[in-house]
Protein backbone atom coordinates (compact mmCIF):
# COMPACT_ATOMS: atom_id res chain seq x y z
CA UNK A 1 0.00 0.00 0.00
CA UNK A 2 0.64 3.54 -0.51
CA UNK A 3 -0.07 6.38 1.55
CA UNK A 4 -0.20 9.66 -0.29
CA UNK A 5 0.34 12.10 2.27
CA UNK A 6 -0.46 16.16 1.66
CA UNK A 7 -1.50 19.30 2.86
CA UNK A 8 -4.99 19.53 1.47
CA UNK A 9 -7.54 17.34 -0.16
CA UNK A 10 -9.88 20.00 -1.09
CA UNK A 11 -9.56 22.86 -3.78
CA UNK A 12 -8.02 24.84 -1.74
CA UNK A 13 -4.66 23.29 -3.11
CA UNK A 14 -5.57 24.40 -6.87
CA UNK A 15 -3.85 22.54 -8.94
CA UNK A 16 -2.04 20.51 -6.64
CA UNK A 17 -5.68 18.60 -5.67
CA UNK A 18 -6.51 17.16 -9.17
CA UNK A 19 -3.07 16.20 -10.11
CA UNK A 20 -2.75 14.42 -6.30
CA UNK A 21 -6.59 12.71 -6.83
CA UNK A 22 -6.26 11.84 -10.61
CA UNK A 23 -2.60 10.41 -9.91
CA UNK A 24 -3.56 8.31 -6.64
CA UNK A 25 -7.16 7.10 -9.41
CA UNK A 26 -4.73 5.82 -12.08
CA UNK A 27 -1.83 4.30 -9.70
CA UNK A 28 -4.76 2.59 -8.37
CA UNK A 29 -6.33 1.34 -11.57
CA UNK A 30 -3.12 -0.26 -12.64
CA UNK A 31 -3.24 -2.87 -9.95
CA UNK A 32 0.30 -2.66 -8.64
CA UNK A 33 -0.65 -0.65 -5.01
CA UNK A 34 -3.64 0.02 -2.72
CA UNK A 35 -3.73 3.57 -2.30
CA UNK A 36 -4.76 5.89 0.82
CA UNK A 37 -4.61 9.24 1.10
CA UNK A 38 -3.87 11.76 4.51
CA UNK A 39 -4.56 15.16 4.53
CA UNK A 40 -5.36 18.51 6.52
CA UNK A 41 -8.80 19.25 6.99
CA UNK A 42 -9.51 22.47 5.75
CA UNK A 43 -12.85 24.84 5.15
CA UNK A 44 -13.80 22.93 2.14
CA UNK A 45 -12.37 19.03 2.87
CA UNK A 46 -16.18 17.59 3.92
CA UNK A 47 -17.27 19.33 0.83
CA UNK A 48 -14.33 17.94 -1.30
CA UNK A 49 -14.27 13.80 -0.24
CA UNK A 50 -16.81 12.62 -2.55
CA UNK A 51 -14.76 13.64 -5.09
CA UNK A 52 -11.96 10.89 -4.00
CA UNK A 53 -14.12 7.94 -3.97
CA UNK A 54 -13.40 4.90 -4.66
CA UNK A 55 -10.37 5.24 -3.11
CA UNK A 56 -10.00 6.12 0.82
CA UNK A 57 -9.38 9.61 1.70
CA UNK A 58 -9.01 10.73 5.42
CA UNK A 59 -8.84 14.32 6.59
CA UNK A 60 -7.49 15.23 10.08
CA UNK A 61 -7.91 17.82 12.49
CA UNK A 62 -4.75 20.52 13.16
CA UNK A 63 -3.77 21.53 16.26
CA UNK A 64 -2.48 24.88 16.30
CA UNK A 65 -1.32 27.62 13.53
CA UNK A 66 -2.47 26.32 10.39
CA UNK A 67 0.16 27.67 8.75
CA UNK A 68 2.16 24.56 9.77
CA UNK A 69 -0.75 22.37 10.31
CA UNK A 70 0.45 19.86 12.80
CA UNK A 71 -1.82 16.83 13.25
CA UNK A 72 -1.17 14.28 15.36
CA UNK A 73 -3.89 12.25 14.03
CA UNK A 74 -3.17 12.05 10.78
CA UNK A 75 0.91 10.47 12.59
CA UNK A 76 -1.39 8.39 14.32
CA UNK A 77 -2.95 7.31 10.55
CA UNK A 78 -0.03 6.60 9.49
CA UNK A 79 1.51 4.17 12.09
CA UNK A 80 -2.11 2.63 12.18
CA UNK A 81 -1.66 1.95 8.28
CA UNK A 82 1.56 1.12 7.73
CA UNK A 83 2.00 1.47 4.46
CA UNK A 84 4.74 -0.56 2.40
CA UNK A 85 5.78 3.20 1.09
CA UNK A 86 4.79 6.87 1.97
CA UNK A 87 4.27 9.79 -0.95
CA UNK A 88 4.40 13.31 -0.06
CA UNK A 89 3.11 16.40 -1.64
CA UNK A 90 4.22 19.66 -1.12
CA UNK A 91 6.56 21.26 1.66
CA UNK A 92 6.99 23.48 5.02
CA UNK A 93 3.81 22.10 6.36
CA UNK A 94 3.86 18.57 8.47
CA UNK A 95 2.58 16.34 6.66
CA UNK A 96 5.98 16.22 4.68
CA UNK A 97 7.61 16.10 8.24
CA UNK A 98 5.04 13.52 9.54
CA UNK A 99 5.91 11.30 6.26
CA UNK A 100 9.70 11.67 7.11
CA UNK A 101 9.66 10.77 10.68
CA UNK A 102 7.72 7.50 10.09
CA UNK A 103 9.36 6.37 7.27
CA UNK A 104 12.58 6.75 9.46
CA UNK A 105 11.86 5.28 12.53
CA UNK A 106 9.72 2.39 10.38
CA UNK A 107 12.33 2.09 8.29
CA UNK A 108 10.15 2.42 5.11
CA UNK A 109 11.24 4.63 1.71
CA UNK A 110 9.12 7.86 0.81
CA UNK A 111 9.49 9.96 -1.91
CA UNK A 112 8.33 13.71 -1.86
CA UNK A 113 6.87 15.94 -4.86
CA UNK A 114 7.58 19.54 -3.92
CA UNK A 115 4.78 20.63 -6.63
CA UNK A 116 6.88 24.03 -7.46
CA UNK A 117 7.88 25.02 -3.97
CA UNK A 118 11.48 24.70 -4.79
CA UNK A 119 11.61 27.25 -7.23
CA UNK A 120 13.30 30.05 -7.17
CA UNK A 121 10.14 32.64 -7.30
CA UNK A 122 8.72 29.89 -4.50
CA UNK A 123 11.50 30.22 -2.57
CA UNK A 124 11.57 34.17 -2.79
CA UNK A 125 8.29 34.84 -0.89
CA UNK A 126 8.65 35.00 2.72
CA UNK A 127 12.42 33.94 2.43
CA UNK A 128 13.12 34.26 6.41
CA UNK A 129 10.35 31.66 7.49
CA UNK A 130 11.09 29.48 4.69
CA UNK A 131 14.81 28.91 5.52
CA UNK A 132 14.23 29.43 9.35
CA UNK A 133 12.02 25.83 8.39
CA UNK A 134 14.67 24.67 6.02
CA UNK A 135 17.47 24.46 8.82
CA UNK A 136 14.79 23.18 11.48
CA UNK A 137 13.41 20.31 9.63
CA UNK A 138 12.39 20.85 6.35
CA UNK A 139 15.91 19.98 4.49
CA UNK A 140 16.39 17.45 5.97
CA UNK A 141 13.30 15.66 5.38
CA UNK A 142 13.90 16.56 1.44
CA UNK A 143 17.09 14.61 1.70
CA UNK A 144 15.89 11.43 3.56
CA UNK A 145 13.47 10.80 0.35
CA UNK A 146 14.64 7.96 -1.80
CA UNK A 147 13.66 9.84 -4.62
CA UNK A 148 12.45 13.66 -5.00
CA UNK A 149 9.41 13.83 -8.02
CA UNK A 150 9.16 16.89 -10.40
CA UNK A 151 7.38 17.41 -12.90
CA UNK A 152 9.32 18.39 -15.62
CA UNK A 153 12.98 18.91 -16.24
CA UNK A 154 12.92 22.62 -15.40
CA UNK A 155 11.62 21.96 -12.14
CA UNK A 156 14.46 19.09 -11.70
CA UNK A 157 16.96 21.91 -12.19
CA UNK A 158 15.27 23.67 -9.07
CA UNK A 159 16.17 20.82 -7.25
CA UNK A 160 19.36 20.81 -7.76
CA UNK A 161 19.89 24.36 -7.72
CA UNK A 162 18.36 24.33 -4.19
CA UNK A 163 21.46 21.76 -3.04
CA UNK A 164 19.83 18.55 -3.29
CA UNK A 165 21.21 15.51 -4.37
CA UNK A 166 18.54 13.20 -4.53
CA UNK A 167 17.71 10.95 -7.18
CA UNK A 168 15.07 12.94 -8.72
CA UNK A 169 12.28 11.35 -11.43
CA UNK A 170 10.99 13.64 -13.94
CA UNK A 171 7.42 12.52 -14.45
CA UNK A 172 5.04 14.99 -15.74
CA UNK A 173 1.33 15.51 -14.28
CA UNK A 174 -1.24 13.88 -16.52
CA UNK A 175 -4.55 15.22 -17.45
CA UNK A 176 -7.72 14.15 -18.10
CA UNK A 177 -8.27 13.62 -21.96
CA UNK A 178 -12.17 15.29 -23.01
CA UNK A 179 -14.34 14.15 -25.76
CA UNK A 180 -13.18 16.67 -29.35
CA UNK A 181 -14.74 19.62 -29.72
CA UNK A 182 -14.88 19.30 -33.40
CA UNK A 183 -17.76 22.24 -34.27
CA UNK A 184 -15.49 24.71 -32.48
CA UNK A 185 -16.72 28.15 -32.95
CA UNK A 186 -16.27 29.42 -36.54
CA UNK A 187 -17.92 32.70 -36.81
CA UNK A 188 -18.20 33.81 -33.56
CA UNK A 189 -18.75 37.64 -32.91
CA UNK A 190 -17.23 38.22 -30.41
CA UNK A 191 -13.79 35.65 -29.90
CA UNK A 192 -12.22 34.76 -26.18
CA UNK A 193 -8.91 34.57 -24.70
CA UNK A 194 -8.92 32.59 -21.24
CA UNK A 195 -7.07 33.08 -18.14
CA UNK A 196 -8.02 30.14 -16.04
CA UNK A 197 -5.72 29.63 -12.67
CA UNK A 198 -5.63 30.41 -9.26
CA UNK A 199 -6.19 34.79 -8.85
CA UNK A 200 -2.82 35.06 -7.04
CA UNK A 201 0.27 37.29 -7.44
CA UNK A 202 2.59 34.68 -8.97
CA UNK A 203 0.10 33.84 -12.18
CA UNK A 204 0.97 37.49 -13.61
CA UNK A 205 -2.44 38.50 -13.77
CA UNK A 206 -1.24 42.22 -13.26
CA UNK A 207 1.10 42.03 -16.52
CA UNK A 208 -1.86 40.38 -18.67
CA UNK A 209 -4.62 42.95 -17.53
CA UNK A 210 -1.89 46.07 -18.57
CA UNK A 211 -1.26 43.98 -22.09
CA UNK A 212 -4.69 43.85 -23.02
CA UNK A 213 -4.90 47.75 -22.09
CA UNK A 214 -2.14 48.30 -25.10
CA UNK A 215 -3.58 45.41 -27.11
CA UNK A 216 -7.39 47.24 -26.83
CA UNK A 217 -5.64 50.80 -27.59
CA UNK A 218 -6.44 52.06 -23.91
CA UNK A 219 -3.12 52.36 -22.90
CA UNK A 220 -0.04 53.22 -24.95
CA UNK A 221 3.00 51.13 -24.89
CA UNK A 222 5.99 51.89 -23.09
CA UNK A 223 7.72 52.13 -26.08
CA UNK A 224 7.54 50.37 -29.68
CA UNK A 225 9.65 47.34 -29.88
CA UNK A 226 11.91 46.29 -32.85
CA UNK A 227 11.69 43.61 -34.81
CA UNK A 228 8.59 41.36 -35.91
CA UNK A 229 6.16 43.42 -35.41
CA UNK A 230 1.92 42.55 -35.95
CA UNK A 231 0.82 46.24 -34.76
CA UNK A 232 -1.11 48.10 -37.64
CA UNK A 233 -2.34 44.71 -39.28
CA UNK A 234 -5.59 44.49 -37.63
CA UNK A 235 -7.66 44.60 -41.15
CA UNK A 236 -5.77 42.03 -42.79
CA UNK A 237 -7.19 39.22 -40.98
CA UNK A 238 -8.68 39.29 -38.09
CA UNK A 239 -10.47 42.61 -37.62
CA UNK A 240 -10.64 44.83 -34.60
CA UNK A 241 -9.12 44.35 -31.39
CA UNK A 242 -12.23 45.00 -29.66
CA UNK A 243 -13.68 41.89 -31.34
CA UNK A 244 -11.93 40.05 -28.62
CA UNK A 245 -13.18 39.76 -24.72
CA UNK A 246 -10.63 38.59 -21.68
CA UNK A 247 -12.28 36.19 -19.67
CA UNK A 248 -10.44 35.53 -16.56
CA UNK A 249 -11.64 32.39 -14.14
CA UNK A 250 -10.63 31.07 -10.86
CA UNK A 251 -10.45 31.13 -7.18
CA UNK A 252 -9.18 34.46 -5.34
CA UNK A 253 -6.13 34.03 -3.80
CA UNK A 254 -4.99 37.06 -0.76
CA UNK A 255 -7.08 39.23 -1.77
CA UNK A 256 -5.86 39.49 -4.87
CA UNK A 257 -8.97 39.82 -7.63
CA UNK A 258 -9.68 43.30 -6.07
CA UNK A 259 -6.48 44.43 -7.51
CA UNK A 260 -6.78 42.76 -10.58
CA UNK A 261 -9.98 44.42 -11.30
CA UNK A 262 -8.84 47.90 -10.17
CA UNK A 263 -6.00 47.83 -12.17
CA UNK A 264 -9.07 46.96 -15.34
CA UNK A 265 -10.78 49.84 -14.43
CA UNK A 266 -7.69 52.49 -14.26
CA UNK A 267 -6.86 51.38 -17.63
CA UNK A 268 -10.76 51.35 -18.46
CA UNK A 269 -10.76 47.97 -20.36
CA UNK A 270 -14.04 47.10 -18.31
CA UNK A 271 -16.13 46.57 -21.50
CA UNK A 272 -13.36 43.56 -22.57
CA UNK A 273 -12.80 42.10 -19.61
CA UNK A 274 -15.14 39.78 -17.69
CA UNK A 275 -14.16 37.86 -14.52
CA UNK A 276 -16.23 34.34 -13.98
CA UNK A 277 -15.22 33.21 -10.69
CA UNK A 278 -13.97 29.76 -9.50
CA UNK A 279 -14.84 27.14 -12.41
CA UNK A 280 -14.98 23.04 -11.93
CA UNK A 281 -16.59 20.07 -13.70
CA UNK A 282 -17.98 20.50 -16.90
CA UNK A 283 -18.30 24.40 -16.68
CA UNK A 284 -14.34 24.28 -16.40
CA UNK A 285 -14.35 22.22 -19.58
CA UNK A 286 -16.88 23.98 -21.50
CA UNK A 287 -15.15 27.05 -20.75
CA UNK A 288 -11.66 26.02 -21.70
CA UNK A 289 -14.08 24.70 -25.37
CA UNK A 290 -15.60 28.04 -25.68
CA UNK A 291 -12.30 29.77 -25.74
CA UNK A 292 -9.74 30.67 -28.97
CA UNK A 293 -6.81 31.29 -27.10
CA UNK A 294 -5.36 30.36 -23.17
CA UNK A 295 -3.22 32.52 -21.85
CA UNK A 296 -1.08 31.98 -18.20
CA UNK A 297 1.42 34.70 -18.06
CA UNK A 298 3.02 33.45 -14.85
CA UNK A 299 5.94 34.10 -13.12
CA UNK A 300 6.58 30.70 -11.99
CA UNK A 301 5.51 27.26 -12.91
CA UNK A 302 6.60 23.80 -12.10
CA UNK A 303 4.53 22.18 -14.80
CA UNK A 304 1.51 24.40 -15.54
CA UNK A 305 -1.77 21.42 -15.32
CA UNK A 306 -4.24 24.56 -16.55
CA UNK A 307 -2.15 24.44 -20.03
CA UNK A 308 -2.43 20.90 -20.73
CA UNK A 309 -5.70 20.82 -20.23
CA UNK A 310 -6.06 23.88 -22.60
CA UNK A 311 -4.16 21.74 -24.87
CA UNK A 312 -6.16 18.94 -24.41
CA UNK A 313 -9.28 20.88 -25.19
CA UNK A 314 -7.60 22.13 -28.85
CA UNK A 315 -6.92 25.64 -27.23
CA UNK A 316 -3.64 27.07 -28.42
CA UNK A 317 -1.39 28.19 -25.49
CA UNK A 318 0.36 31.53 -24.80
CA UNK A 319 2.68 30.89 -21.45
CA UNK A 320 6.00 32.19 -19.96
CA UNK A 321 9.13 31.05 -20.35
CA UNK A 322 8.82 30.53 -16.80
CA UNK A 323 6.79 27.03 -17.06
CA UNK A 324 8.32 24.31 -18.40
CA UNK A 325 6.66 24.08 -22.09
CA UNK A 326 9.15 25.11 -24.51
CA UNK A 327 7.14 22.22 -26.37
CA UNK A 328 4.60 24.65 -27.81
CA UNK A 329 6.97 25.96 -30.06
CA UNK A 330 8.63 22.48 -30.86
CA UNK A 331 5.10 21.48 -31.94
CA UNK A 332 3.81 24.85 -33.25
CA UNK A 333 0.86 24.91 -30.64
CA UNK A 334 1.06 27.96 -29.21
CA UNK A 335 3.76 30.59 -27.80
CA UNK A 336 6.91 30.36 -25.40
CA UNK A 337 7.50 34.11 -24.84
CA UNK A 338 9.64 36.29 -21.66
CA UNK A 339 8.06 37.33 -18.72
CA UNK A 340 6.46 40.76 -19.17
CA UNK A 341 3.92 42.93 -20.29
CA UNK A 342 5.81 43.53 -23.95
CA UNK A 343 6.43 39.81 -24.40
CA UNK A 344 2.64 39.64 -23.68
CA UNK A 345 1.64 42.40 -25.98
CA UNK A 346 3.30 41.03 -29.21
CA UNK A 347 1.91 37.52 -28.67
CA UNK A 348 -1.51 38.33 -28.35
CA UNK A 349 -1.11 40.66 -31.39
CA UNK A 350 0.36 38.04 -33.43
CA UNK A 351 -2.59 35.32 -31.89
CA UNK A 352 -5.22 37.10 -32.64
CA UNK A 353 -4.52 38.50 -35.95
CA UNK A 354 -4.05 34.49 -37.27
CA UNK A 355 -7.55 32.86 -39.17
CA UNK A 356 -9.57 31.01 -37.03
CA UNK A 357 -8.46 28.12 -39.26
CA UNK A 358 -4.96 28.85 -38.49
CA UNK A 359 -5.67 29.06 -34.45
CA UNK A 360 -7.72 25.46 -35.23
CA UNK A 361 -4.94 23.59 -36.56
CA UNK A 362 -2.50 24.98 -34.00
CA UNK A 363 -5.64 23.51 -31.09
CA UNK A 364 -5.34 20.05 -33.55
CA UNK A 365 -1.62 19.87 -32.76
CA UNK A 366 -1.68 20.36 -29.07
CA UNK A 367 -4.26 18.12 -28.53
CA UNK A 368 -1.91 15.60 -30.06
CA UNK A 369 0.85 16.47 -28.00
CA UNK A 370 -1.19 15.63 -24.83
CA UNK A 371 -2.66 12.70 -26.30
CA UNK A 372 0.82 11.13 -27.31
CA UNK A 373 2.66 12.22 -23.67
CA UNK A 374 0.58 13.75 -20.74
CA UNK A 375 -2.58 11.00 -20.44
CA UNK A 376 -2.69 9.80 -17.08
CA UNK A 377 -2.24 5.74 -17.60
CA UNK A 378 1.31 6.52 -19.30
CA UNK A 379 2.55 8.72 -16.08
CA UNK A 380 1.00 6.26 -13.90
CA UNK A 381 2.92 3.59 -14.96
CA UNK A 382 6.28 5.67 -15.06
CA UNK A 383 5.11 6.85 -11.07
CA UNK A 384 4.53 2.66 -10.59
CA UNK A 385 8.09 1.83 -11.77
CA UNK A 386 9.80 4.41 -9.42
CA UNK A 387 7.66 2.65 -6.67
CA UNK A 388 8.38 -0.62 -7.38
CA UNK A 389 12.30 0.52 -7.77
CA UNK A 390 12.58 2.42 -4.69
CA UNK A 391 11.06 -0.70 -2.65
CA UNK A 392 13.84 -2.88 -4.38
CA UNK A 393 11.43 -4.46 -6.46
CA UNK A 394 12.62 -3.29 -9.85
CA UNK A 395 15.09 -1.91 -12.21
CA UNK A 396 16.15 1.82 -12.25
CA UNK A 397 13.44 3.76 -14.39
CA UNK A 398 14.82 5.74 -16.97
CA UNK A 399 13.35 8.69 -15.76
CA UNK A 400 15.49 9.11 -13.07
CA UNK A 401 18.47 11.06 -13.03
Amino acid sequence: MVVQASASASRLAGGTFHSIRDLSFAISQAGAFQVRVLALRDCRSDEDLPHWRPLTAQVCPILGPASFGYSFALARCLATINPSLAHAHGLWKYPILAAANWARNAKIPYIVSPHGMLEPWALSQSPFRKKLAGWLYQNRCIRGAACIHATSPMEAESVRLAGFRNPIAVIPNGVELPPKAESRKQKAEIRTVLFLSRIHPKKGLLNLVRAWAIVQGTRPRDHETTGQQTSGRWSVVSGRPSDWRLVIAGPDEKGHLEEVKAEGTRLKIGDHLEFVGPVDGKAKWDLYQSADLFVLPSFSENFGLVIAEALACGVPVITTRATPWEELEQHRCGWWIDTGVEPLVDALKDAMNRPVGELHEMGRRGRALVEAKYTWPPVARQMVEVYQWVLGRGPRPECVV
